[in-house]
């Protein structure tokens, strides 16, 4: 199987498994809202909050070391060298990162948080870190569907039982979190099985060296990963601040649209892109990797320029039907918001060559000046724009974001950006905005039913026509012939 062929096959594995959390995040909304008081709600979203802060932390950015450092292993032949590092490693460290923060929600809790819960949640910092370190072993492993099934049932499972233990044992959020931390604790358990499974995990092969290089090669993106939180949540408190809590619900909608429809195609490639490309690169050499580059990029603005113009085109539509008509005015954040999310969806592939130099204190470096020029933005553009001047800041930060960073990595690992389809995939994508836009039902769901099929019906055919490859995957799919990509 070629490596195009493999990245589209486990990207849609990561696809599947994207939107099935996606799901989820809808139907725990209404339950969780309904069995929780509006304070106890509050208090349950800043917990959340705080514990993925905290574990981003714990994690010292070791699984993305795992992934980077796999094939440079597989081929020395050392991968338990690697488990028994990376395993001893972060049981380690989130324990001793386990230990302050009992001691600090301890002293600093409020009243209304009781000490037991401040516990519980520290041991789902614990065994969230480990899961997401030992996880990060299927993802270089490429195994995309055990990914996915472990982390399906770990989002499902931790609400059933969460509300299981709510309604039943337990009153209360420290019900909710007792239900979270068993199923926490029985993935963990499974990923450690899988694990001491497929490597011999030793005392004996553990290596601090290798540690610390994971660790100075991982800390860099853990910073990065708070400059982009930042980077997508600084506007909202200054709008809270400016403009009160209605503008910001508007803003929320509209941001919150645009995010979820560009990470349901930005999460899957990413998760799937570098294991493949490592193995390029160890297996293959630089030219091999440079062409599979090229490749991708062209595949993916083929696929996030045509979705633009079409959430541009139809962007009224969809929040009508998802949110109701009062949250009209959010279609103005949205078309800049999704613009931006596309320019940085792009940086996914174009900043590979500080990954693969391994200079990712760059990429935190980049992301943490793009958030200072994004907040200073912000004070000004809110004043002037309200609402939209604020996802106009975002537009401009993620094209500055882009620019410095592609600049720094095509230094390390360039690769050719073919400028022909591009313009093609932007001709067909204006054709069909023309075309959808002026689609117009009565009824707004219809609507919009009419112009996503119509839209996907015309890029889809101009595509067929001018892409020479995409056709061939397609007859391929149709009639079983053999065709290389």
């Amino acid at each position: 199987m070629s490596s195009l062929k493999t990245l589209f096959k486990q990207s849609s594995h990561y696809f599947v498994g994207q939107v099935a959390l996606m799901a989820a995040g809808f139907i725990s909304f209404p339950i969780l809202t309904r069995i929780f008081s509006v304070s106890d709600y509050g208090q349950l979203s800043l917990i959340l909050t705080t514990l993925f802060i905290l574990i981003a932390i714990a994690k010292f950015g070791i699984p993305n070391s795992i992934v980077r450092f796999y094939g440079e292993h597989k081929v020395a032949g050392t991968l338990d060298n690697l488990a028994s590092t990376m395993v001893f490693g972060i049981v380690g460290i989130s324990v001793i990162t386990a230990v302050p923060v009992v001691a600090l929600g301890a002293i600093v809790r409020p009243a209304s948080l009781e000490l037991g819960l401040i516990v519980i949640v520290t041991l789902l910092l614990v065994t969230g870190s480990i899961s997401d370190v030992l996880t990060s072993f299927l993802r270089a492993e490429q195994r995309t569907k055990l990914y996915n099934l472990l982390t399906i049932i770990k989002r499902y499972g931790s609400l059933g039982l969460g509300v299981l233990f709510t309604f039943y044992l337990v009153k209360g959020l420290q019900g909710f979190f007792i239900g979270q931390l068993l199923v926490s604790v029985a993935i963990m358990a499974a990923l450690f099985y899988l694990t001491f499974r497929r490597y011999e995990v030793s005392t004996g092969k553990f290596s601090a060296t290798l540690l610390k290089a994971s660790v100075c090669y991982g800390v860099p993106l853990v910073w990065a990963e708070f400059g982009h939180l930042v980077l997508n949540y600084v506007d909202r408190y200054l709008i809270q601040y400016f403009l009160g809590p209605a503008p910001l619900g508007i803003y929320t909608a509209g941001y919150n649209l645009a995010t979820h429809i560009a990470e349901a195609i930005i999460y899957p490639i990413n998760y799937a892109m570098t294991p493949v490309y490592m193995s390029i690169l160890v297996n293959d050499g630089t030219e091999a990797a440079r062409q599979f580059f090229t490749k991708m990029f062209k595949y993916f603005l083929l696929v996030m320029i045509p979705v633009v113009f079409g959430v541009t085109a139809t962007g009224k539509q969809i929040i009508t039907v998802l949110a109701s008509s009062k949250y009209q005015d959010a279609y103005g954040v949205l078309v800049y918001v999704i613009i931006g999310q596309a320019v940085y969806a792009c940086t996914i592939i174009l900043n590979s060559g500080l990954f693969i130099s391994k200079k990712t204190y760059i990429v935190n470096r980049v992301m943490l000046f793009t958030c200072v020029v994004n907040v200073i933005l912000n004070l000004v553009l809110i004043r002037v724009n309200g609402i939209v001047g604020a996802a106009q800041a975002t537009l401009v930060s993620y094209v500055l974001y882009a620019i410095i960073i592609t600049y720094y990595a095509f230094r390390e690992f360039s690769f050719k950006v073919e400028m022909k389809p591009v313009i093609f995939y932007f001709m067909a994508s204006l054709f069909m905005f023309f075309v959808v836009v002026n689609i117009r039902l009565e009824n707004a769901a219809m609507s919009l039913l009419v112009q996503v099929l119509t839209g996907i019906a015309l890029y889809a055919g101009i595509a067929l026509i001018l892409e020479e490859e995409v056709r061939n995957y397609f007859k391929k799919i149709l009639f079983q012939k053999k065709i290389t990509l």
